[in-house]
């Protein structure tokens, strides 16, 4: 019998570009790189590196094969991963770039090793890769921005209308307090990136002056028709600015309530 887990799971995979194929196999990770993102929200991590030549104080032992690349990737589970490299989006890469890579038994994998974390940590916004250009230069002593978002709240007007619409469109479940009667909406623990904002208001429809909070969703689509199927209306249809891709939604009071697919 086999045992499966549902625990994320994570693997590093060595590749080797083949001699005078460097910059398209580059372009062609990048592209897959980005692909994976857009369209597999289960692939919660996926890197791919190569050897780090900048500074020749820092040497790798044994000395690295400079046309190497290292991919270190985690997926929600083992199913996720098995989905990832059976499914459409990596299948096509090998279709169409195989030829760039040392193959190995028909692959162009030499090496891999799944991996279980034991501990450590993920800094957000720490890849050079996601680095923005136009990011205010960084203060001496900073150490990464403080107090992230951590709650929010819907003040309903009708809440046992409201509890039901949310619990139709999110598959929410509620921890109602004792005493104040507070819908709590908690969440399991993850390893996700936290993100806030502070915007220029304008006329458009979503983009009016106050405050939003943005509800993590992996099929805005669906989203957007579950909740117009339960009274809801579109407020934004789903856009991409700068690496984020995200809608907005209202519930059946009008409140505006954010949806992004999942980043960092």
């Amino acid at each position: 019998m086999t045992s499966q887990s549902a625990e994320p799971v994570s693997l590093t995979s060595r590749w080797f570009m083949k001699p005078g194929c460097e910059q398209a196999a580059g372009a062609a990770l990048r592209q897959l790189a980005s692909d994976v993102e857009r369209d597999e929200p289960d692939t919660l991590t996926y890197l791919v590196h190569r050897p780090y030549l900048a500074d020749s104080r820092l040497q790798s032992l044994p000395p690295a094969e400079p046309r190497t690349v290292l991919f270190f990737e985690t997926y929600r589970n083992a199913d996720a991963f098995l989905r990832h490299v059976n499914g459409p989006v990596f299948g096509a890469f090998i279709e169409r770039h195989r030829e760039l890579f040392v193959a190995a038994n028909g692959k162009p994998f030499t090496f891999v090793e799944f991996l279980e974390t034991l501990t450590g940590f993920v800094r957000a916004g720490a890849s050079s890769a996601d680095a923005n250009a136009d990011a205010e230069p960084v203060r001496a002593g900073w150490n990464g921005n403080q107090h992230p978002s951590v709650m929010f709240e819907v003040m309903a007007r009708d809440q046992v209308k409201l509890k039901q619409f949310f619990s139709d469109v999110f598959d929410w479940r509620y921890d109602v307090g004792k005493e104040s009667g507070f819908a709590y909406v908690p969440f399991p623990v993850q390893r996700t990136a936290l993100l806030g904002g502070i915007g220029q208001a304008d006329q458009s429809s979503g983009y009016n002056a106050g405050t939003n909070f943005y509800l993590r969703v992996d099929d805005l689509e669906g989203a957007i028709t579950r909740a117009i199927d339960h009274g809801g209306s579109c407020l934004v249809d789903p856009v991409s600015v700068d690496g984020y891709t995200f809608a907005m939604i209202k519930d059946p009071e009008g409140n505006a309530i954010g949806l992004i697919k999942p980043f960092g």
